[in-house]
Formats: C-alpha cells, structure tokens, sequence
C-alpha cells in the first residue's frame, strides 16, 4: 500500500510538472532552459511597493513564457474608535489582499479568508475606553502562489521591467455605526522570483556558412552564406530595434558558387538613429516549417556600443571575433558562462578591422555563454551569446 501511494504522488508530481510547463515548451517540444531573479523585502509597510526586475535579453535566446512567485507573512494591527457622542457595539469583518500587477496585463492575485471580529463594546467619542486595539493577527503566513505570463515588449531588452505590489485590507463594519474611525498597521515579510523560460534560438536547417551584419558609415550591410540550399528553401531578413519585435526587410540579392549561396543586403537607419540593432534570417521550407538563425547587432550612432561577430557559432575548439569597430584600439575580452561566472579573459590589441582568436587550453563544458568585449578606450562594451559544444 505504501507503494502504491508514493506511485500515486509521483504520478500527481508529474502531471502538475507538465501543465506547469506546457505553455513553456520549445517549438521542438524540448523543455526549455531557464533563469531567476530573486528579491526579499524584511519590513514592506507601504500599501504599494514597486519591484523591478531585469528584463530577458533577447541576444539570449527566444523567451517561451515566464513565471512569478512569491511567499508573504503579512501581520496587521487594528484600532477602532467609537466616533458617537453615545457608547456604541462594534463587530467589522476584514480581509487582506495580496496583488502583482505587470506589463502587458499580468494579474496575480491570492485574497484572504474573510475574518469577522466582535463584538466591542466601546463608550462614547473621547471617554476612556472609547477605542480598542486589535492584534496583532497573521493574515498571511507563509502563503505561496505563482502564476505564468506569457512574453511581451515590456519583458525583453537590457533595461528592468517593473511589477506593482498592492498589499491591502478591505474592512466592513457589520455591528454599530459606520462613523467608526478604523486605522491599522500592516507589516509584509516578502520573498519573490521571476523566472524566464527561454529557448535556443533555432538553428537553419541548411547549413549556414557565415551571418555577419556590419556597420558601414550610416548603414549596415547583412550577408550571409548557405551550403547546398534546395531549391524550395527561401530566406527571409528580418530586423529588431528592440530584440524582440521583427519585421521582414524583404528579399536579399543571391549569387550561386559552386553549391554555395551567398546572400547580401543593406539597411539603412531612419537619420539620426543611435543604438543597436538586431537582426536575423528566417528560412521557410517546402512543407512550410520555419527556422531561425542566431541573432547578429550592429550599434550605430553616437556612443554606440563595440560591434563585432562571432564565428563559429555553435562552436567546439575556439572562437574568431571580427571587430568591426572602425579604427582598431585595445579590446578586453571575458567568457562568462550562464551563472555569471568569468571562465576567460584576455586583453588583445587590434589594428582595423582586426579579427580576436580565442582558443582555450581546457575546453568549457558545453552550454550557452557570453562573450563580451569591452573597448578600453572608449568604455563601452557589447556582449554576445555563444554555443559551445
């Protein structure tokens, strides 16, 4: 018998598990890989708290879904007063609300039970025993609750995206005059993670070559190379000023080379445009399937962050990185694996457009991580990620 119910529980585990992560799976029915944030308030007394967390980067990979979750201890003390020149009973009812409130139109909510107090006796308006304290009274203790979104404009980019926590009361009178003056003191202990759920972004199914997008004066020129593309395979550019949101830059110029086919085409910025732009290749096959290759940048303007491309990616013994950062200079490069941990780091001089070797004596184990190059001269960096094999 004993058996038989941990069986039970196991079952019960799993398919919570997989309605959990049904709305998060990969397009290849993968489950996805993940990050958290996480934050603890000790001594939360205001009603409305703003909670900021950082935003996924789209460089990252394609954000599948996220999930909020939190647990709150809330104590509350009450004071009511008889506001009638004549002694009066009281009885009220009360409840506590603990309430996010994200972009794009997340809600999580968890109300509690309603609670009713009374009766109090209390003598007429400024008499002694014309008041009464109540508490303190755990509203919450401990609860947990989580609840998934799904992704919008508001969660993508390198900025923060900011949560509204309302931790409040409602409060009814059911016994005596409703002139009473009602006051309370709330104190929330809060512990809090938002979880991003992401994918790899999808590598073509044809082999690609090379993808470079680079800068030139007020444009960038995009190409890339296919080996071997069929014929019912059409690719598609498309570009992002945010990472997140694409739009197709139409049809790209192709020439054919013993097998190989090489693509190219420019964009050019509206004028006076000062950031990074993202871009990548669709594909579409015969049946219809599409996929997507990795993300390329290109900073433009003023104060624009380094450019530059890696290449192989995915990649197995060592790393190339073209700069494309007119002028050359001295270059600070890090390999930061997932945990934020630095697994490499070297400062390298580069004459114009120069290109960095990475090659590591003890090879990384296989993963995501991220390449950052930082331009000692300028102070500004750009951080791409990378598959190692």
């Amino acid at each position: 018998m004993k058996k038989l119910y941990t069986l039970l529980c196991f079952l019960a585990f799993m398919f919570i598990s997989q309605k959990d992560w049904g709305q998060c799976t990969c397009t290849d029915g993968s489950i996805p890989d993940s990050i958290s944030y996480h934050q603890y308030f000790d001594s939360i007394v205001s009603t409305n708290t703003t909670i900021s967390f950082p935003q996924f980067n789209p460089l990252v990979g394609t954000l599948m879904c996220f999930k909020l979750s939190d647990t709150v201890t809330t104590i509350v003390d009450y004071n009511l007063q008889n506001n009638q020149p004549i002694n009066e009973t009281y009885g009220f009812t009360t409840s506590r609300l603990s309430e996010f409130d994200g972009p794009n139109g997340f809600d999580q909510t968890v109300s509690s039970n309603n609670k009713h107090y009374g009766p109090y006796a209390l003598t007429a308006k400024d008499s002694i025993g014309d008041s009464v304290n109540i508490g303190p009274d755990t509203t919450f203790l401990n609860k947990y609750d989580q609840s998934y979104g799904s992704p919008g404009s508001g969660y993508y980019g390198t900025g923060t995206v900011a949560f509204n926590y309302l931790n409040t009361s409602t409060f009814a009178i059911t016994t005596g005059s409703t002139n009473a003056i009602f006051t309370l003191m709330g104190f929330t202990r809060l512990n809090v993670a938002l979880t991003y759920y992401w994918c790899p972004s999808s590598v073509l199914a044809t082999q690609l070559l090379s993808f470079a997008a680079t800068p030139q004066n007020k444009s960038v020129w995009i190409s890339w190379r296919v080996d071997n593309p069929a014929a019912t395979d059409s690719y598609q550019l498309e570009m992002s000023a945010d990472g997140s949101t694409f739009i197709p830059l139409g049809p790209a110029a192709m020439s054919l080379s013993g097998g190989v086919a090489t693509y190219g085409e420019r964009y050019t910025p509206a004028a006076g445009f000062s950031g990074v732009l993202f871009f990548r290749i669709r594909q579409t096959d015969a049946s219809g399937r599409l996929t997507f290759s990795p993300i390329r940048t290109a900073a433009m303007g003023k104060g624009a962050l380094v450019s530059y491309n890696l290449y192989p990616n995915p990649s197995v013994t060592g790393i190339s990185i073209q700069i494309l950062q007119p002028g050359g200079g001295n270059f600070d490069v890090q390999l930061i694996d997932a945990y934020g941990q630095v697994n490499f780091r070297k400062t390298y001089s580069v004459a114009q457009n120069g290109a960095i070797r990475l090659e590591w004596t003890h090879k990384p184990a296989p993963g995501t991580y991220f390449v950052k190059v930082t331009d000692l001269t300028g102070g500004t960096d750009q951080v791409q990620p990378i598959q190692i094999l």
